[in-house]
């Protein structure tokens, strides 16, 4: 079994450069992301890409492009069609995108091969906003609820307010100090300037498992203006990624061991959802066990909730407050696995959720290979309400 940390993480690449920037150094950065991108597909990553237009520098048709989004596809596509991985996996398919109205005329003709290819092979998740949005802002909120791992790369205020979106969310960002300026020509420094502040206070970006080796490893991702050598950059990235802290799945359930099904209830938890969990790559997140730096439980739960990667909700014994927080995870557009013992009578209409009948008794490995199917066939299970449009 693959045990990267990075297995099954959505990694987004986002960035740009000024139609005028040094094509020598948009080259590098297109080198070290292709490079980066072979070595994450290797270890079982997969990745968030908005796929649209394919702006070029000035100097030509030919000129290297001055987004990155297509320099991921590309690899990724060729990798499938030779068959070094698969289109999907057990933490969903292997790209995932936020699609527009427009989306589709934007595509470019040289790439629309590869777009269609990549969809004919079913390795791309399709999101959609509701029709008749298209605006950027919008989209790269929800583009931030799709990706695990944000890496930036120079830009402007699109990737400013990515690195905003996920850090909001508690998941990591990991700016490069690269200088390439911004294809829109706004924003105060984008990726750079992100770089510099990560350096004096990196836990606003993302947290490591051993947090005082954090600048250390930060500084040694110095791309020194295209002077290092692509390979030094990406194992020096890479070794900041294996570094991080995994991300959480945050568990809803029962906690009363006073109830009758609370036996029932943990013995599930501890044979089978902590099996997979852990198996998938996420540290489970339980109220009540480990170390808790608020002062009051419902900041826990809400604020533990609302970073967490994937929600596992068990309603097991039909308790309120698992509803409620059932409710704030699927209005946030989270991932969320529903679970409950066989025979529970679900109030409302979350029966017409798909959920897991765990049963009392099962054997645990047949348990566990029912629960692996659930979860690889709901882990990416679209928002449940489109909001409406005035117009």
């Amino acid at each position: 079994m693959d045990t990267s940390p990075l297995r099954g993480r959505r990694i987004h690449f986002a960035g740009s450069a000024a139609a005028n920037a040094d094509e020598r150094l948009v080259a590098y950065a297109h080198s070290v992301i292709q490079a980066l991108t072979r070595h994450l597909v290797s270890e079982g990553a997969t990745f968030a890409i908005p796929f649209g237009r394919e702006p070029r520098l000035n100097s030509g048709a030919d000129a290297p492009s001055i987004i990155f989004d297509w320099s991921v596809a590309e690899v990724i596509g060729a990798l499938l069609q030779d068959g070094v991985v698969s289109a999907a996996g057990p933490n969903g398919r292997l790209i995932a995108t936020v699609s527009t109205s427009r989306t589709d005329e934007h595509i470019p003709d040289v790439r629309r091969p590869l777009y269609n290819d990549l969809r004919s092979r079913d390795a791309v998740e399709m999101r959609f906003l509701t029709p008749g949005w298209t605006a950027g802002a919008l989209q790269r909120q929800a583009m931030a609820q799709v990706g695990d791992i944000l890496i930036a790369i120079s830009g402007g205020q699109g990737v400013e307010q990515l690195a905003t979106e996920y850090s909001a969310r508690g998941k990591p960002v990991i700016p490069l100090d690269l200088q390439l300026g911004a294809s829109s020509g706004d924003g105060s420094g984008g990726a750079a300037r992100l770089f510099s502040r990560a350096l004096e206070d990196h836990k606003l970006f993302f947290r490591l498992k051993d947090d005082a080796a954090a600048t250390d490893l930060l500084d040694r991702t110095r791309t020194r203006n295209g002077d290092s050598e692509p390979d030094v950059v990406v194992a020096a990235l890479l070794d900041v990624l294996h570094a991080l802290t995994p991300p959480r799945a945050f568990y809803v359930r029962m906690l009363n061991p006073k109830l009758p099904d609370y036996p029932a209830v943990e013995k599930f938890f501890r044979g089978s959802v902590d099996v997979l969990v852990r198996s998938l790559g996420y540290e489970p997140l339980e109220m009540g066990k480990g170390d808790n730096e608020f002062a009051w439980l419902n900041e826990a739960i809400f604020h533990s909730l609302h970073h967490s990667s994937v929600v596992v909700v068990d309603v097991t014994g039909l308790r309120p407050n698992c509803f409620v927080e059932l409710g704030y995870a699927l209005g946030n557009g989270q991932r969320v696995i529903l679970t409950a013992m066989d025979g529970t009578n679900f109030p409302f209409d979350v029966f017409a959720i798909d959920h897991f009948p765990w049963k009392e008794g099962e054997e645990i490995s047949a348990q566990l290979d029912r629960f692996r199917t659930h979860w690889e066939r709901n882990i990416d299970m679209p928002k449940l309400v489109r909001p409406n449009e005035a117009r």
